[in-house]
């Protein structure tokens, strides 16, 4: 029978994942800068309205109205990062979250022990299952916040909390795996 301790923690891994996951972010982010700013042309919204739609206006300058500003605390919503995007990774950190709660089950049938202290009295039965969930919740929550900060940085850095607690889980999951000799 095994003994070995189920470690839910590596920083190698951790820092190499949490790498990949910002080089990845940061090339959608590039190609997407000339899709948004072609598509802001094209609706008018860009520097200059196209010469033929001027041409085409009916209105005299007397009857068109001008646009009414947003409040100073309200921001553009194409400042504030995609719903769609934290709610994949949401969906993501989930699924990886109960990999690493199946995996640990598995290790411990083989006789291994749970080291987390806080999972520790989950670990013997299918409430881990449920329980490990609590990490993600945390984490999307604070995701979701970071989202609507004032601060630009912050604004940009939303989706590490949950990138990184899913390249954790999925760690822990593989690793649990390996002790129990299934992979």
């Amino acid at each position: 029978m095994r003994t070995e301790g189920i470690r839910n923690h590596s920083c190698k891994w951790l820092i190499l994942c949490a790498a990949g996951l910002f080089l990845c972010h940061a090339a959608a982010a590039q190609q997407a800068q000339p899709l948004l700013a072609s598509a802001n042309f094209a609706d008018g919204m860009g520097e200059a309205a196209a010469p033929a739609a001027m041409a085409q206006s009916t209105q005299s300058l007397s009857t068109v109205e001008a646009p009414a500003t947003l409040p100073a605390d309200v921001k553009p919503v194409e400042e504030y990062p995609s719903r769609r995007k934290w709610i994949a990774l949401s969906i993501v950190q989930h699924g990886a979250a109960f990999f690493d709660s199946y995996s640990t089950r598995q290790a411990i049938g083989n006789g291994a022990v749970e080291e987390d202290p806080l999972m520790r009295p989950f670990a013997n039965s299918p409430a881990i299952y449920a329980a490990i969930q609590v990490g993600p919740v945390i984490f999307d929550y604070a995701a979701r916040k970071m989202q609507r900060s004032e601060s630009n940085f912050i604004r940009h850095m939303w989706w590490v909390p949950q990138s990184t607690s899913t390249a954790m889980y999925l760690f822990s999951g593989v690793h649990n795996m390996h002790v129990a000799g299934r992979m």
